[in-house]
Protein backbone atom coordinates (compact mmCIF):
# COMPACT_ATOMS: atom_id res chain seq x y z
CA UNK A 1 0.00 0.00 0.00
CA UNK A 2 2.93 2.67 0.33
CA UNK A 3 4.89 1.79 -1.73
CA UNK A 4 4.82 4.97 -3.32
CA UNK A 5 6.49 6.33 0.12
CA UNK A 6 9.28 3.68 -0.18
CA UNK A 7 9.86 5.52 -3.76
CA UNK A 8 9.92 8.35 -2.41
CA UNK A 9 12.65 7.67 0.19
CA UNK A 10 14.49 6.26 -2.40
CA UNK A 11 14.49 9.39 -4.49
CA UNK A 12 15.32 10.94 -1.33
CA UNK A 13 18.23 9.05 -0.17
CA UNK A 14 20.04 10.04 -3.41
CA UNK A 15 20.61 13.43 -2.33
CA UNK A 16 19.68 14.34 1.06
CA UNK A 17 18.59 17.60 1.38
CA UNK A 18 18.69 19.99 4.93
CA UNK A 19 14.91 20.36 6.49
CA UNK A 20 14.96 22.58 9.19
CA UNK A 21 12.06 21.94 11.65
CA UNK A 22 11.16 24.74 13.91
CA UNK A 23 9.43 22.76 16.69
CA UNK A 24 12.92 21.24 17.52
CA UNK A 25 12.05 20.16 21.32
CA UNK A 26 8.75 18.63 20.62
CA UNK A 27 9.55 14.54 21.49
CA UNK A 28 8.09 13.42 17.89
CA UNK A 29 10.27 15.73 15.77
CA UNK A 30 13.13 14.68 17.82
CA UNK A 31 11.89 11.16 16.88
CA UNK A 32 11.58 11.59 13.45
CA UNK A 33 14.67 13.86 12.84
CA UNK A 34 16.69 10.58 13.94
CA UNK A 35 15.36 8.24 11.93
CA UNK A 36 16.00 10.77 8.65
CA UNK A 37 19.18 11.43 9.88
CA UNK A 38 19.71 7.42 10.45
CA UNK A 39 18.06 6.84 7.33
CA UNK A 40 19.79 9.07 5.42
CA UNK A 41 16.78 10.49 4.32
CA UNK A 42 17.59 14.59 4.96
CA UNK A 43 19.87 16.37 6.94
CA UNK A 44 17.52 17.49 10.20
CA UNK A 45 18.10 20.86 11.38
CA UNK A 46 16.11 21.55 14.56
CA UNK A 47 15.10 25.04 16.12
CA UNK A 48 15.79 24.68 19.57
CA UNK A 49 17.26 25.48 22.59
CA UNK A 50 19.71 23.10 23.93
CA UNK A 51 22.39 20.88 21.25
CA UNK A 52 21.09 17.07 20.54
CA UNK A 53 24.14 14.52 19.75
CA UNK A 54 24.16 13.61 16.51
CA UNK A 55 21.64 16.19 14.81
CA UNK A 56 22.10 20.24 13.87
CA UNK A 57 20.84 22.57 15.98
CA UNK A 58 20.16 26.14 15.53
CA UNK A 59 19.02 28.60 18.62
CA UNK A 60 18.13 32.29 17.22
CA UNK A 61 19.05 33.78 20.59
CA UNK A 62 22.51 32.48 20.02
CA UNK A 63 22.79 32.59 16.11
CA UNK A 64 25.59 35.17 15.82
CA UNK A 65 24.01 36.04 11.93
CA UNK A 66 20.63 37.22 13.50
CA UNK A 67 21.27 40.84 12.70
CA UNK A 68 21.89 39.76 9.06
CA UNK A 69 18.29 37.82 8.74
CA UNK A 70 16.47 40.70 10.83
CA UNK A 71 17.39 43.48 8.00
CA UNK A 72 16.66 41.01 5.23
CA UNK A 73 13.36 40.21 7.14
CA UNK A 74 12.90 43.84 7.83
CA UNK A 75 13.13 45.01 4.49
CA UNK A 76 10.86 42.51 2.99
CA UNK A 77 8.10 43.44 4.97
CA UNK A 78 8.70 46.89 6.11
CA UNK A 79 4.98 47.44 5.43
CA UNK A 80 3.60 44.76 8.19
CA UNK A 81 5.97 46.41 10.65
CA UNK A 82 6.50 50.00 11.93
CA UNK A 83 10.12 49.48 13.17
CA UNK A 84 12.74 47.20 12.59
CA UNK A 85 13.11 46.03 16.23
CA UNK A 86 8.78 44.50 15.92
CA UNK A 87 10.59 42.90 12.90
CA UNK A 88 13.64 41.32 15.07
CA UNK A 89 11.01 40.16 17.79
CA UNK A 90 8.64 38.40 15.14
CA UNK A 91 11.77 36.88 13.63
CA UNK A 92 12.87 35.24 17.26
CA UNK A 93 10.03 32.65 16.87
CA UNK A 94 11.19 29.61 15.84
CA UNK A 95 8.94 29.34 12.84
CA UNK A 96 10.18 33.26 11.40
CA UNK A 97 13.27 32.29 12.12
CA UNK A 98 13.24 28.63 10.19
CA UNK A 99 11.40 30.36 7.51
CA UNK A 100 14.01 32.94 6.98
CA UNK A 101 17.18 30.26 6.89
CA UNK A 102 15.18 28.94 3.84
CA UNK A 103 14.88 31.63 2.29
CA UNK A 104 19.01 32.93 2.76
CA UNK A 105 19.18 29.07 1.63
CA UNK A 106 20.95 28.35 4.75
CA UNK A 107 18.69 25.28 4.15
CA UNK A 108 16.71 23.43 1.58
CA UNK A 109 13.28 22.71 2.92
CA UNK A 110 11.50 23.41 5.74
CA UNK A 111 8.41 21.34 7.59
CA UNK A 112 6.74 22.81 10.53
CA UNK A 113 3.31 22.78 12.39
CA UNK A 114 3.94 20.11 14.71
CA UNK A 115 2.96 22.77 17.72
CA UNK A 116 1.34 25.04 15.27
CA UNK A 117 -1.59 26.07 13.61
CA UNK A 118 -2.01 25.91 9.99
CA UNK A 119 -2.45 30.18 9.66
CA UNK A 120 0.47 30.64 12.04
CA UNK A 121 3.13 28.43 9.78
CA UNK A 122 1.87 29.61 6.52
CA UNK A 123 2.14 33.57 7.26
CA UNK A 124 5.77 32.85 8.47
CA UNK A 125 6.23 30.68 4.83
CA UNK A 126 4.62 33.38 2.96
CA UNK A 127 6.19 36.59 4.94
CA UNK A 128 9.61 34.69 4.60
CA UNK A 129 9.88 33.08 1.56
CA UNK A 130 6.83 34.24 -0.78
CA UNK A 131 5.28 32.48 -4.01
CA UNK A 132 7.60 31.49 -7.00
CA UNK A 133 8.02 33.11 -9.53
CA UNK A 134 4.45 32.77 -11.64
CA UNK A 135 2.44 31.37 -8.98
CA UNK A 136 -1.05 33.05 -8.39
CA UNK A 137 -1.78 31.60 -5.74
CA UNK A 138 -0.30 29.20 -2.58
CA UNK A 139 -2.81 25.65 -2.07
CA UNK A 140 -2.78 22.42 -0.73
CA UNK A 141 -2.98 18.99 -1.13
CA UNK A 142 -3.32 15.33 0.77
CA UNK A 143 -1.85 12.22 -0.73
CA UNK A 144 -4.61 9.62 -0.12
CA UNK A 145 -3.23 6.11 -0.08
CA UNK A 146 -5.90 3.71 -0.35
CA UNK A 147 -4.94 0.22 -1.39
CA UNK A 148 -3.34 0.07 -4.40
CA UNK A 149 -4.67 3.71 -4.94
CA UNK A 150 -2.65 6.98 -5.15
CA UNK A 151 -5.07 10.23 -5.60
CA UNK A 152 -4.42 13.69 -4.39
CA UNK A 153 -6.63 15.58 -3.11
CA UNK A 154 -6.74 19.71 -3.44
CA UNK A 155 -7.18 22.38 -1.91
CA UNK A 156 -7.86 21.06 1.81
CA UNK A 157 -6.16 23.24 3.89
CA UNK A 158 -5.33 26.93 2.99
CA UNK A 159 -7.92 28.36 0.74
CA UNK A 160 -11.70 28.62 2.00
CA UNK A 161 -13.67 29.52 -0.78
CA UNK A 162 -11.76 29.80 -4.11
CA UNK A 163 -12.87 31.85 -7.52
CA UNK A 164 -13.24 29.86 -10.42
CA UNK A 165 -9.84 31.19 -11.39
CA UNK A 166 -8.23 29.86 -7.80
CA UNK A 167 -10.12 26.11 -8.84
CA UNK A 168 -8.35 26.58 -12.69
CA UNK A 169 -4.88 27.42 -10.90
CA UNK A 170 -5.00 24.53 -7.38
CA UNK A 171 -6.03 22.22 -10.31
CA UNK A 172 -2.70 23.11 -12.61
CA UNK A 173 -0.48 23.17 -9.22
CA UNK A 174 -1.75 19.89 -8.16
CA UNK A 175 -1.31 18.06 -11.70
CA UNK A 176 1.97 18.79 -11.72
CA UNK A 177 2.76 17.61 -8.30
CA UNK A 178 1.26 14.63 -9.37
CA UNK A 179 3.58 14.11 -11.86
CA UNK A 180 6.39 14.79 -9.75
CA UNK A 181 5.19 12.62 -6.67
CA UNK A 182 3.54 9.57 -8.31
CA UNK A 183 5.07 9.59 -11.74
CA UNK A 184 2.10 9.50 -13.91
CA UNK A 185 0.15 11.64 -15.73
CA UNK A 186 -2.81 13.38 -14.12
CA UNK A 187 -6.42 13.00 -14.53
CA UNK A 188 -7.95 15.48 -13.13
CA UNK A 189 -11.57 16.05 -11.80
CA UNK A 190 -13.21 19.13 -10.78
CA UNK A 191 -15.95 18.05 -8.36
CA UNK A 192 -18.91 18.92 -7.30
CA UNK A 193 -23.02 17.92 -6.82
CA UNK A 194 -23.96 18.70 -10.38
CA UNK A 195 -22.87 16.65 -13.36
CA UNK A 196 -21.92 18.50 -16.48
CA UNK A 197 -24.72 21.58 -16.09
CA UNK A 198 -27.31 19.22 -14.25
CA UNK A 199 -27.81 21.58 -11.36
CA UNK A 200 -27.80 25.41 -12.22
CA UNK A 201 -27.13 26.97 -9.20
CA UNK A 202 -23.98 28.73 -8.05
CA UNK A 203 -21.82 26.39 -6.70
CA UNK A 204 -21.57 24.12 -9.91
CA UNK A 205 -21.58 27.20 -12.43
CA UNK A 206 -18.47 28.21 -10.42
CA UNK A 207 -16.76 24.70 -11.34
CA UNK A 208 -17.84 25.12 -14.55
CA UNK A 209 -16.69 28.32 -15.80
CA UNK A 210 -12.89 26.92 -14.02
CA UNK A 211 -13.15 24.10 -16.48
CA UNK A 212 -13.56 26.68 -18.85
CA UNK A 213 -10.26 28.40 -18.07
CA UNK A 214 -8.56 25.23 -18.06
CA UNK A 215 -9.44 24.09 -21.43
CA UNK A 216 -9.08 27.43 -22.91
CA UNK A 217 -5.63 27.14 -21.89
CA UNK A 218 -5.24 23.92 -23.40
CA UNK A 219 -3.72 22.13 -20.45
CA UNK A 220 -1.59 18.76 -21.56
CA UNK A 221 -3.42 16.78 -18.78
CA UNK A 222 -6.74 14.98 -19.05
CA UNK A 223 -9.64 17.25 -17.15
CA UNK A 224 -13.39 17.08 -16.65
CA UNK A 225 -16.22 19.62 -14.81
CA UNK A 226 -18.11 20.17 -12.80
CA UNK A 227 -18.31 16.31 -11.87
CA UNK A 228 -19.58 14.48 -8.98
CA UNK A 229 -17.57 12.33 -7.31
CA UNK A 230 -18.96 8.92 -8.48
CA UNK A 231 -18.82 9.78 -11.89
CA UNK A 232 -15.19 11.29 -11.50
CA UNK A 233 -14.28 7.96 -10.10
CA UNK A 234 -16.11 4.99 -11.65
CA UNK A 235 -16.07 4.34 -15.63
CA UNK A 236 -19.83 2.78 -15.35
CA UNK A 237 -20.96 5.82 -13.50
CA UNK A 238 -19.47 7.97 -15.60
CA UNK A 239 -20.51 6.28 -18.63
CA UNK A 240 -24.13 7.10 -17.72
CA UNK A 241 -22.93 10.56 -16.44
CA UNK A 242 -20.92 11.84 -18.99
CA UNK A 243 -22.36 9.85 -21.99
CA UNK A 244 -18.66 8.95 -22.64
CA UNK A 245 -17.31 12.41 -22.31
CA UNK A 246 -15.36 11.17 -19.50
CA UNK A 247 -14.19 7.67 -18.79
CA UNK A 248 -13.49 7.55 -14.91
CA UNK A 249 -10.90 6.79 -12.95
CA UNK A 250 -9.58 10.59 -12.19
CA UNK A 251 -6.59 10.41 -9.56
CA UNK A 252 -6.86 14.28 -8.98
CA UNK A 253 -9.63 15.40 -6.96
CA UNK A 254 -10.34 19.34 -7.07
CA UNK A 255 -13.08 20.37 -4.26
CA UNK A 256 -14.91 22.96 -4.64
CA UNK A 257 -14.52 24.72 -1.30
CA UNK A 258 -12.61 24.06 1.82
CA UNK A 259 -15.28 22.86 3.52
CA UNK A 260 -16.19 19.84 1.28
CA UNK A 261 -12.01 19.02 0.89
CA UNK A 262 -11.48 19.54 4.00
CA UNK A 263 -14.86 17.11 5.27
CA UNK A 264 -14.11 14.72 2.19
CA UNK A 265 -9.98 13.82 3.01
CA UNK A 266 -11.10 13.29 6.67
CA UNK A 267 -14.13 10.58 5.95
CA UNK A 268 -11.72 8.82 3.42
CA UNK A 269 -9.28 8.82 5.80
CA UNK A 270 -11.16 7.95 8.89
CA UNK A 271 -14.05 5.48 7.48
CA UNK A 272 -11.86 3.69 4.15
CA UNK A 273 -8.98 3.80 6.24
CA UNK A 274 -6.96 5.62 3.84
CA UNK A 275 -3.37 6.17 4.55
CA UNK A 276 -3.50 10.78 4.64
CA UNK A 277 -0.16 12.59 3.79
CA UNK A 278 -0.15 16.20 4.21
CA UNK A 279 -0.92 18.60 4.09
CA UNK A 280 1.62 19.90 1.17
CA UNK A 281 1.87 23.10 0.37
CA UNK A 282 2.01 23.98 -3.39
CA UNK A 283 3.19 27.37 -4.91
CA UNK A 284 6.24 28.78 -2.62
CA UNK A 285 9.05 29.95 -4.00
CA UNK A 286 10.78 27.57 -1.69
CA UNK A 287 10.08 24.17 -0.31
CA UNK A 288 7.78 24.22 3.08
CA UNK A 289 5.32 22.48 4.36
CA UNK A 290 2.85 21.97 7.09
CA UNK A 291 2.05 19.19 9.71
CA UNK A 292 -1.12 19.00 11.94
CA UNK A 293 -0.90 19.60 15.63
CA UNK A 294 -1.96 16.05 15.92
CA UNK A 295 0.64 14.53 13.93
CA UNK A 296 2.89 11.36 14.71
CA UNK A 297 6.79 10.80 14.26
CA UNK A 298 4.99 8.75 10.89
CA UNK A 299 3.44 11.44 9.16
CA UNK A 300 6.45 14.06 10.23
CA UNK A 301 9.32 11.50 8.37
CA UNK A 302 6.41 11.23 5.33
CA UNK A 303 6.37 14.97 5.09
CA UNK A 304 10.02 15.59 5.44
CA UNK A 305 10.62 12.62 2.75
CA UNK A 306 7.79 14.83 0.28
CA UNK A 307 9.95 18.23 1.10
CA UNK A 308 13.23 16.53 0.28
CA UNK A 309 11.71 15.37 -3.04
CA UNK A 310 9.84 19.09 -3.96
CA UNK A 311 13.49 20.46 -2.90
CA UNK A 312 14.70 18.13 -5.84
CA UNK A 313 12.17 19.10 -8.19
CA UNK A 314 12.95 22.87 -7.89
CA UNK A 315 16.75 22.26 -8.38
Amino acid sequence: MLDILENLKQTAKKSPKRIIFPEGDDERVIRAAQVLAKEKLAEPVLVRRDALPGIECLNPGTDRGLDKLVDAFYSANEKKYESRALAAEALRSPLFYAAMKLKTGAVDGFVGGADSSTSETVRALLRCVGLKSGAKILSSFFLMIIKDKNLLFADCAIIPSPSSEQLADIALQTAQSYKTFVGDEAKVALLSFSTLGSATALSPGKVRRAYEILKNEKRDFEFVGEIQADAALVPEIAVKKTAGVWKGSANVLIFPDLNSGNIGYKLVERLAGASAIGPILQGLAKPGNDLSRGCSEFDIISVAVFTAVQCGANN
